[in-house]
């Protein structure tokens, strides 16, 4: 089928994608069981946090791709179901702890409607010229070493980060860079890994997508030659 080819064709780019030999799902188990194990013990999770983060559910991601039906020949978007595996809860409480760190930008904007209230109050005159611009596959394409920068410096800028919790940065980024770097899903039979960027469908991908923009924007407003 047509939806078969496009997935085969996506699925073949090096780049972005790699088939794996075997299930890699207990090696990352263990590996974030370490993490956690040393975090409770260091007393910087509670042994409620510990037992909300353990890994009870050993669910191999399953990918599905939706039809882009806005664009041209709709491409699809790709969308791993994170729910039941093992690195679930840990993304959606990295989300849930890196969320205030969005939207501080002098530009921000929330959604539509914000967009047309702030646009309501700006007269564009006849030579003006109003421009969008749009990410071909934001998540996929969001550069991870440079995203876990990015986070760092805002964390350590964060004068509100120790009453959220009492992880250190280092301890949030380990924990980010885990989740951002084992990225795996099953098509079909086979199991692919994801090498480069962030999966729809993993919590804390919005949030870093949208600190990467914002950085983003923020260096090309400083450097347009106006």
């Amino acid at each position: 089928t047509e939806y078969e080819r496009k997935v085969s064709d996506m699925l073949s780019d090096e780049r972005t994608y790699e088939k794996l030999p075997t299930d890699p799902t207990q090696k990352y188990k263990r590996k974030l069981v370490g993490i956690l194990k040393r975090l409770k013990v260091e007393k910087k999770i509670t042994d409620e946090q510990y037992k909300h983060l353990y890994l009870t559910a050993e669910n191999v991601p399953r990918m599905y791709c939706t039809p882009k039906i806005h664009k041209t020949g709709n491409p699809l978007r790709p969308i791993v179901d994170y729910t039941g595996s093992i690195g679930y809860n840990t993304s959606r409480a990295l989300a849930d702890l890196l969320a205030p760190l969005v939207g501080k930008t002098t530009h921000h904007i929330k959604n539509s409607k914000h967009l047309a209230q702030e646009m309501s109050t700006i007269l564009i005159e006849k030579d003006d010229m109003f421009l969008s611009h749009d990410v071909i596959s934001l998540f996929t394409n969001t550069p991870i070493p440079e995203t876990l920068d990015i986070i760092k410096r805002r964390l350590q800028e964060d004068t509100e980060l120790k009453s959220r919790t009492d992880l250190e940065v280092d301890d949030i980024i380990e924990l980010l860079s885990f989740i951002v770097t084992t990225t795996y899903f099953r098509f079909r039979d086979n199991i692919y890994q994801q090498k480069f960027g962030t999966a729809m469908g993993s919590p804390v991908s919005p949030v870093l997508a949208n600190l990467f923009m914002e950085w983003l924007e923020q260096q090309a407003i400083a450097t347009a030659p106006i």
